[in-house]
């Protein structure tokens, strides 16, 4: 039975067809996460998230280069009015009709109290928020290819536990139509095991029908052609060991879980926000310079038919009055929102750990569980095997026989979920952890 379980990905290539009518793909999970992390189009979508945070972070350096803004207008210029102060008397004044203005401005800001840094600081976060997003959404996709890999692997392991299963269960319906012929075994006796063979072939039905939905979630999360039939390697993946003490798996989520670590970011981002509040109780400097080309000149009376030229340069100094009550509520807007991530982040950190501390256990329960189900297996064969010989020399009841099947039957089964299981948290611990993205 066990090698019979672990001959499965050689026999499937050999052999088996796509139900769509194209060869089967053989994928270890290794190849599985190189072909994600190039077409998964989540993974794809953070990776242009990460190169827009990037480009933010450009964007936001631009605040420190001079602003020049420049302005030409062209206009008709109607005749003026002149009359007395009390509107009286009023006559034309001529005016050439043709207005031109040409302005040229440039600011170069020199303090701001800290605000363009900080502003280009937080564009930088902004980028590391979109990095940690990208390894948050490469943790997920892999663990939900891992999953629907193994469930994969585990019903095809199952398709074989049942076909040797109907194969045995069909010899030994013949060889009880034999013994009815001589009078030995009932019909009654022969109508239950083929009620058992109709049971067997409909599970082998409803695993059928799981391992399309899998290979589909599979070729949908891969973006591969529709169609494509995909055999898990499970070998190729090697034996799958984990490696340190509940402590050092601690340590490591604290490092390397995105959840934690977008957390952290949040925090960076808020102090980084505070400070830019903080800024605007600051004046703002900066240098000013200036040049006008105007015509004609109309500040004089009669109006000059010329154009007249004038440039400036100087010091200028903004303040925000009203941010000396406003800014406050700001800063403690900011002040409040910190006291609430760090809160969050203990409780994410008391989650992770609970969620270590539960996956570690049923890792370690797994691989017990696994040395016991091959044992079973084993003793499972021989039993059939000896009932079997019996009952053809009419040694055994019918019962016996049913019994050993069955016993046989379901030590196959739960040592197939075993093998996968023990896979499952492995790799389960790495999502947790957030170093699922490393394997």
């Amino acid at each position: 039975m066990i090698r019979v379980i672990r001959q499965i990905a050689v026999i499937a290539v050999m052999s088996a067809t796509s139900v769509y009518g194209q060869e089967a793909v053989r994928m270890s999970a290794g190849r599985l996460f190189m072909l994600a992390d190039k077409q998964n189009v989540d993974i794809m979508a953070s990776e242009a998230h990460v190169s827009t945070a990037a480009q933010g972070i450009a964007v936001a350096e631009n605040s420190r280069l001079p602003q020049i803004n420049a302005s030409l207008t062209l206009s008709y210029l109607g005749d003026g009015t002149v009359m007395d102060r009390n509107f009286k008397n009023s006559m034309r004044d001529p005016l050439p009709h043709f207005s031109n203005t040409l302005g040229v401005e440039l600011y170069q800001p020199l303090y701001t109290g800290g605000a363009v840094t900080a502003g280009i600081n937080l564009a930088r976060k902004e980028k590391d928020m979109a990095v940690n997003s990208r390894c948050e959404t490469v943790n997920s996709v892999r663990m939900n290819l891992i999953t629907n890999y193994l469930e994969l692997a585990k019903h095809r392991n199952l398709l074989q536990v049942y076909d040797e299963s109907i194969r045995r269960t069909e010899k030994l319906i013949t060889e009880m139509k034999t013994k009815h012929s001589q009078g030995v075994v009932l019909k009654n006796d022969i109508t239950r095991q083929e009620l058992r063979l109709s049971s067997l072939k409909y599970d082998r039905l409803a695993t059928e029908n799981a391992i399309k939905i899998f290979n589909g979630n599979l070729v949908s999360l891969l973006g591969l052609d529709y169609g494509t039939e995909i055999i898990p390697d499970i070998d190729a993946d090697g034996h799958l060991e984990m490696a340190g003490d509940e402590e050092s798996w601690r340590e490591s989520a604290q490092a390397n879980s995105p959840a934690l670590k977008s957390i952290g970011l949040m925090m960076d981002m808020e102090r980084l926000s505070s400070k830019i509040s903080h800024a605007e109780y600051i004046p703002n400097i900066g240098i000013v310079a200036g040049d006008n080309l105007l015509g004609p000149v109309t500040f004089e009376v009669p109006a000059l038919n010329k154009n007249y030229n004038a440039w400036f340069v100087g010091v200028n100094v903004k303040w925000n009055i009203s941010s000396l009550f406003t800014t406050s509520k700001a800063i403690r807007k900011h002040d409040l929102e910190l006291v609430s991530l760090k809160a969050r982040r203990s409780a994410a950190a008391a989650d992770i750990e609970r969620r270590l501390a539960q996956a570690l256990t049923l890792y370690r329960q797994s691989v017990e569980r696994l040395e016991i189900e091959r044992k079973n297996v084993q003793l499972a064969d021989e039993n059939y095997s000896v009932v079997y010989n019996r009952f053809l020399n009419q040694l055994a009841l019918l019962t016996d026989m049913l019994d050993a099947s069955n016993e046989r039957l379901d030590a196959g089964v739960r040592l197939v979920n075993a093998e996968i299981s023990t896979r499952f948290y492995f790799y389960q611990l790495h999502y947790i952890a957030g170093t699922l993205n490393t394997l």
